[in-house]
Parts: structure tokens; C-alpha cells; sequence
């Protein structure tokens, strides 16, 4: 019985919510009589007569676009053209009155303060007549359809109708979408700017030289144009007289802005400053014929110079996208190839010999052409010889996916400076001649540093051999390990777990040699290592003599026997840990 019960009150429970989601979404729940109900979006003209000037505001849908056809013809605000429309969604009747209400002055209805008129796409019109509003400013008497009975309703409409022709229209000088964008010039200080944006999504300059462009200068000035508005409108019509008055006649900022699939571009220009604010200028757009004026801060940011938006990155590259690396230095080529070894992608040396190559230094490589930066630029150089560049120490060529021309970069050192120059433009950039030095790799440099990889849940056993002694452990469980030698028992789990550590993903510091030689050592070795799978061939480490800097060299079936470079540390861990396991 309680069971039945609380299955009643929870199908009760849900009956509530589906009704208060089902309102919910259908959208704003209004009670009570509905005078005139619309659908915002099937309105196509709004009309406003009132007794204030201008006595006419006349606003009309065009495609998806309103426009303020009077008292003068330019673009509408959508936003304060949707909060009108919205009001015809649901107008609610808060008090109905006699009809002999319509002709008491009181109510304002034989003179009223407004008249509004709606016409809808299937060409129906619904007027709104607005009076007086009621003595608690809260509402307005009105008559809709010409209805015999006054009415009121919320006084908002009656507020919208006195508004300022100014406020239904657009105020936005520009209006585009900022990723549209594929051309932008600029004219200011006596110097034109032009920009483009390239085949990789690059934006780069064109004029007055060829340059990389700084993509974050670029994106902060289309906000800024995107977003630019009249602070004032100064005069609808200028005449030839008024453009010269406010020096838009021959402006000191002009910008283009070029959108993809239009033939001419989006115009502004940025006249003088306004002599009685003194902190606004004048300025003007393609979009309307009006004068207006801006502030004097927004002026300020649109008057920019060639520094702003040149980049210091002398190659803009995107390290994921870089197939192919071709680096020439010391007479030395190597050419690498990123490819794909099952779920990942890895780096490969295919000239001068097809080897795997270390991902790390690969990534090192681009990071530092990446964040390569000027120090100074030189434009039209006059003699590549004088920066060494007739000749360059370094070249390399890389090729990002999706581009079909590879960037190229040249590198010298020439006295105490560094230089460089790309296939991008003819500009030759000072750089710190530590970056150059960076950047001459040899073919070595790029071998894998990786001695062993494997993965411990694929370990069977491991055999340990040192200084005349031994240790093997057989694996039992997932911690449980067998000690076979010197003596049976069950081996310490956290000695055979730093083993394990130490040898599992092996990296040495340096490659030596395709082969060892005596003088490495690992002919007898001082530590050598076993590692049997449940896959794949047995993997033997060898560690052998000491070489400098604290270091030893090693060697691994893993990776062909060649030789590496390791901290000595790493074997001084497995030599304790082998003695913690003899125990």
C-alpha cells in the first residue's frame, strides 16, 4: 500500500514538470485577455505618428535586415528593432473601460501621444492608438484594431514611440564578421598599409613591403573596426563644403576592408577632431551618407603605423602541422619525415640514412624556428654578401600540410651578429647569433636517443649480471616475482619496480657510434640486463665504461647495438637495486 502510494505522487510530481517545462519552452507564460498577439518574426513594417519631431518613424524588414525608412533612410539597430517587435508578441490587457472613455480628455484618446501601426507578411495591419498614461505612470490607455472599448496596457510601448530616431538606428560604422575578412589597407601618417591574407591563413603584408603579419595586431583592429559606433550623428547629407569642414575631404585615416564574395570594399575614414567636444573626431563610412562622430580614444587606436602589425616571428609556423624538414648545414644534409607508428605520429630521418629519428630534438628544432624573432629588420638590403647570406651556413625547408609552397629560411653569422632571410620577402632580419648556432645540426644530432622501450605488463623475467654476480626473477603475479639465483625466494617488490623503471623507457643523453668499440667497454660490460616478453625477441642491455662528464656508455638489442651516452646515476640505481634483490 505505501509502494502504491509513492508511485501516485511520483507520477504526480512529473505530471507538474512536463506541464512546467511544456510552458517553459513554449516560452513567456502571459495571463489574463490578450489584446493583439504576433509573431515578432512575421512583422515586416513598423510605423510610429506622434506629436513630437519628427512625427514619423517609419522602420521596414528588407530580406533579414531592417532599415529606418523615416525620418531619414539608413540601417536599423536589430536589437532595438527586436525589443519593439517582441512587445506585439502578447499585449495583455490590464483594464478595460467604458467606451465613452475614448472621448474624456483624461485619457488622452481623441489627441493621442502616438499611433502605432504593424503590418505583417501577409500584408494584414493592426493599429495601436496610445493616450494618456494612468496615474501610476505603470500603463497607457489605448484602443487597438479601432475598437470600440479603451484599454490598458503597459505603459513600454507608449516609451518606445517616444523615442529618439536615433535610437532605432544602427550606429555601426562597419559591419562585417571578422573571419570574412581576406584583404585590409590602411592610410595614415603619410604611408599606405595593405594586408592579405594568404593561402595557409596567414595574414601577411604586401605593401609597402612583403612582410609576415602579427595575426593578434590584425584580429584587435577588426574588432575594433567591427565594433566601431557614432557616438552623435552630425549631418545626414554633407555637402562638398561640410566634408572639407571636418577634413573628410581628404581624411588623415582611411581604411579599406575587403570581405570575401564582395567586389568593392568596406570604406571608413577618420576626419579631424570635433573643436567643441574636443575629445570626439569626425568620421564617415561606405555604410550611410551621415557625419558622425567617435571617440577620440577610438580615433586614436584606428591611426596605426607599420611596426603595429609586422610580426617579429621571422617564420609563422604551426609545429603540428610540419610534414617534411630538409636542414642543410656544414655541407650536411638531413632530410625528416614525420609518420604514423599505430595511434601516434613520430618523426624519421630519411636522408642521410634512413633511420628513426629522436621526436624530441625534432619538436626542439621547430620550437626554435618558431619562436624565432628580429631584433632588427632591414628591408632593402642592399647586398646579401654583407650578411653573409650570399652563402648562408644554414638552410632549411619546411612543408606544412595544406600548404603547397614549402618556407624556406637562410642563416648566417657575419662578424658578432646573426641574420636571416625566407623565401616569404626580401627583408633580411638580425637575429642573435646564438639562434644560428642552435640551428646547425648535423645528421647525428638527430638520431633517436631512445636505447629501450618496452612495456613491463609484457615482462616474464629479468636477469641481472654485475660484478661477478647474478639475480633472475620470474614474474608470478602482478607484484609477485620469483627469485630463481642466486637463491630461491620471493623477490622485494619495490626493488624489482625500480628496475623495472630505470629500463622500461631508457633515453640516453647522447648518440656515440652505429657500433661499439673496445674503448666503450661493452664487450664486458659492468652491468648487463635480460628482459624476456611474453612478445617479441629478448632485449639485452649492456652498461660499460665510465666516459666523461659522470657519464657511461650503453648499448641495447633494441636499438641495433648502437651506442649512447648515459648519466652514470642510472646504473649506480640498478647496481643497488640488484643488491637489494641478492638479499
Amino acid at each position: 500500500m505505501k509502494r502504491w502510494k509513492n508511485s501516485v505522487l511520483l507520477l504526480i510530481l512529473f505530471a507538474g514538470l512536463l506541464v512546467y517545462v511544456w510552458f517553459r519552452e513554449r516560452g513567456e507564460v502571459v495571463r489574463g485577455p490578450i489584446a493583439l498577439r504576433l509573431d515578432p518574426e512575421s512583422i515586416v513594417s513598423v510605423t510610429i505618428e506622434r506629436k513630437q519631431a519628427p512625427q514619423q518613424i517609419r522602420l521596414t524588414k528588407k530580406g533579414k535586415s531592417w532599415w529606418m525608412e523615416k525620418p531619414v533612410r539608413t540601417p536599423a539597430d536589430p536589437s532595438a528593432v527586436k525589443t519593439l517587435t517582441e512587445r506585439f508578441k502578447a499585449l495583455k490587457i490590464e483594464e478595460e473601460l467604458d467606451s465613452s472613455a475614448k472621448e474624456k480628455p483624461e485619457f488622452g484618446l481623441k489627441s493621442p501621444a502616438a499611433t502605432v501601426t504593424v503590418t505583417d507578411d501577409r500584408n494584414r495591419t493592426y493599429t495601436i492608438v496610445l493616450g494618456n498614461k494612468t496615474p501610476d505612470g505603470m500603463k497607457v490607455y489605448a484602443l487597438v484594431n479601432g475598437q470600440d472599448r479603451p484599454i490598458a496596457i503597459s505603459s513600454w510601448l507608449l516609451d518606445d514611440s517616444q523615442k529618439s530616431p536615433t535610437e532605432y538606428r544602427d550606429k555601426k560604422l562597419l559591419n562585417f564578421k571578422k573571419e570574412r575578412v581576406q584583404r585590409l589597407a590602411v592610410r595614415a601618417q603619410g604611408q599606405t598599409i595593405v594586408m592579405e591574407m594568404g593561402d595557409g591563413k596567414e595574414w601577411k603584408i604586401v605593401q609597402p613591403i612583403q612582410s609576415p603579419a602579427e595575426k593578434g595586431s590584425i584580429d584587435s583592429i577588426l574588432d575594433r573596426l567591427s565594433g566601431l559606433q557614432a557616438r552623435e550623428f552630425v549631418t545626414e547629407q554633407p555637402k562638398p563644403e561640410d566634408l572639407a569642414r571636418f577634413q573628410l575631404n581628404q581624411p588623415p585615416v582611411e581604411w579599406q576592408v575587403w570581405i570575401k564574395g564582395r567586389d568593392k570594399p568596406l570604406t571608413l575614414w577618420v576626419g579631424k577632431q570635433d573643436p567643441k567636444t574636443k575629445t570626439r573626431f569626425f568620421a564617415k563610412s561606405h555604410r550611410f551618407p551621415a557625419v558622425v562622430l567617435i571617440d577620440e580614444w577610438e580615433a586614436k587606436e584606428l591611426k596605426k603605423d607599420l611596426a603595429y602589425f609586422r610580426s617579429k616571428k621571422i617564420l609563422a609556423l604551426e609545429k603540428e602541422k610540419v610534414e617534411h624538414v630538409t636542414l642543410t648545414a656544414a655541407g650536411q644534409q638531413v632530410v625528416l619525415s614525420k609518420v604514423k607508428e599505430g595511434d601516434e605520429e613520430r618523426w624519421r630521418m630519411e636522408k642521410p640514412k634512413p633511420l628513426p629519428a629522436d621526436t624530441w630534438k625534432v619538436d626542439d628544432l621547430l620550437w626554435t624556428l618558431e619562436g624565432m624573432e628580429a631584433r632588427e629588420f632591414i628591408d632593402r638590403p642592399a647586398n646579401l654578401a654583407q650578411y653573409g647570406l650570399d652563402k648562408p651556413q644554414v638552410e632549411l625547408v619546411v612543408q606544412e600540410k595544406g600548404r603547397k609552397e614549402p618556407k624556406k629560411v637562410w642563416l648566417s653569422i657575419k662578424g658578432k651578429e646573426g641574420f636571416a632571410k625566407t623565401n616569404l620577402g626580401p627583408t633580411v632580419y638580425k637575429i642573435f647569433p646564438t639562434t644560428v648556432k642552435d640551428l646547425t645540426k648535423s645528421p647525428n644530432d638527430f638520431r633517436d636517443l631512445q636505447v629501450v622501450k618496452f612495456s613491463r605488463d609484457e615482462v616474464t623475467e629479468i636477469l641481472l649480471a654485475w660484478d661477478k654476480k647474478k639475480v633472475h626473477l620470474v614474474k608470478r603475479g602482478e607484484k609477485d616475482w620469483e627469485r630463481r639465483e642466486p637463491k630461491k625466494g620471493w623477490a622485494n617488490w619495490d626493488a624489482v619496480d625500480a628496475v623495472l623503471f630505470e629500463l622500461e623507457s631508457l633515453r640516453a643523453d647522447k648518440w656515440i657510434a652505429e657500433k661499439p668499440g673496445p674503448q666503450h667497454g661493452l664487450d664486458q660490460p659492468s652491468l648487463q640486463a635480460t628482459i624476456k616478453r611474453t612478445k617479441g625477441p629478448d632485449i639485452v642491455v649492456r652498461f660499460g665504461k665510465e666516459s666523461e662528464a659522470n657519464s657511461v656508455f650503453v648499448s641495447s638489442s633494441y636499438s641495433a647495438d648502437q651506442v649512447y651516452r648515459k648519466a652514470k646515476f642510472v646504473l649506480d640505481n640498478l647496481k643497488r637495486r640488484a643488491e637489494e634483490l641478492v638479499r
